[in-house]
């Protein structure tokens, strides 16, 4: 029989007098490459990111809290990642200050039409093409596919989608953009980093119409008002957390926010290599926002509509069958002539225009109204009268 044998790396050769051992590879203490450590410190934070990435799954929360005279305002954003299926599912909840203004409330969690504001509540579940979310107690989820841009949203809705992660809006979005890094050993083999960002990265945090009410600096290079930066990775390189205080960004005058003081992200991230998000069932009912999202104008008479559309848009509604729950009902609509009359004159034109429409409707329709012999009504403002067509107002009730 014969035996071979393997020395790897080594070949061993004898004499008489003398025995050499010639060896590939470098000493017996060298150590392979860390995928994060070893490399310049400025690409680090990067590095650590993809690090992460290649956990393949991992569960991520954070807060944003916004300081202000009236207490603080706390959005707090979960989920779990599934990063090389570019999939998530989460939820955002807001818990705002009991005496914050009602204009600085709508700002943060998006204004919508009738009384009270966005549901403090909405879960979110993304994937390649779509976004789903199912806001406060809806029974259904509002599918939006590809761009949402074809609704007006400022790609509010698509701002629920990040680049570094399926989920947007967390400070995994702008790690990239670390610059000025510095890092420290920390416990556990791990390091911790301190750095800064432009305001343009920042910003990629918030949706459009947000980030507009929170700042004017918008210069793509501009460094003026440099936000502070922490990040922590464990021995691996992957991240665990990070946070920045944001505090700078509240510079804009006669902002809806200026009794904001101060704004703080906080994100903490684990659950490496775990199970994957869990997404919603075929079970579970779907409306197709490209169907059911609709400006306020396109609801027809009689018809009924919800009011959250996660698009943060004003004058869209979810039009939705009149025999399920539904906020409101719309009994009338008004034309008028595309010459802008004035804000009062064109409020007082819509007030009677509805007033008329409420005495002529189905006692059906206006019976389901929450406030006997109350209702709501929409018009265009100047910028908007005479685009696209006709100024149309809109007459409704609210029904729950």
């Amino acid at each position: 029989m014969i035996r071979s044998h393997l020395l790897p790396l080594c070949a061993v050769a004898a004499s008489a007098s003398l025995l050499l051992t010639a060896c590939a590879g470098g000493g017996a203490d060298d150590k392979p490459a860390h995928p994060v450590f070893d490399v310049p410190v400025e690409q680090q934070p990067r590095q650590a990111l993809l690090t992460t990435q290649a956990a393949r799954t991992a569960s991520f929360t954070q807060t944003l809290t916004f300081t202000s005279t009236s207490g603080d305002t706390v959005q707090t954003t979960s989920g779990r990642l599934d990063f090389p299926g570019g999939r998530a599912a989460g939820s955002i909840d807001w818990a705002p200050a009991e005496d914050l203004p009602e204009e600085a409330k709508d700002t943060l969690m998006g204004v919508r039409l009738g009384a009270g504001r966005a549901p403090a509540h909405t879960e979110v579940a993304v994937e390649p093409d779509t976004i789903r979310l199912r806001a406060g107690e809806a029974g259904y989820w509002l599918r939006y596919e590809g761009s949402s841009d074809a609704f007006g949203t400022g790609a509010a809705v698509d701002a629920l989608r990040g680049s570094e992660s399926a989920f947007g809006g967390t400070l995994l979005e702008v790690l990239s953009g670390a610059q000025k890094v510095k890092h420290s050993p920390a416990e556990k083999g791990g390091r911790t980093y301190r750095a800064q960002l432009t305001v343009f990265n920042a910003l990629r945090l918030f949706p459009k119409d947000l980030g507009s009410e929170l700042t004017a600096d918008i210069d793509p290079n501009g460094t003026a008002t440099p936000v502070s930066l922490g990040m922590s990775v464990d021995a691996r390189g992957r991240i665990t957390g990070a946070e920045a205080d944001l505090s700078g960004l509240l510079d804009k005058k006669d902002s809806t926010l200026d009794e904001m003081t101060g704004l703080r992200a906080v994100l903490k991230v684990g659950g490496f290599g775990a199970s994957a998000p869990v997404m919603p069932t075929a079970s579970e009912r779907t409306l197709e926002a490209k169907e059911s999202v609709v400006a306020v104008g396109e609801v027809k008479k009689g018809g009924c509509a919800d009011l959250t559309t996660g698009t943060r848009t004003l004058d869209m509604m979810v039009s939705v069958p009149c025999a399920q729950p539904h906020d409101v009902r719309v009994f009338a609509h008004a034309r008028f002539d595309a010459a802008y009359p004035g804000y009062k004159e064109a409020k007082r034109m819509a007030v009677e225009a509805c007033r008329d429409g409420y005495r002529s409707a189905p006692a059906g329709w206006t019976g389901e109204g929450v406030e006997k012999g109350q209702f709501r009504y929409t018009w265009p403002d100047e910028t908007r009268w005479g685009v696209g067509a006709d100024p149309v107002v809109t007459c409704y009730v609210e029904t729950q």
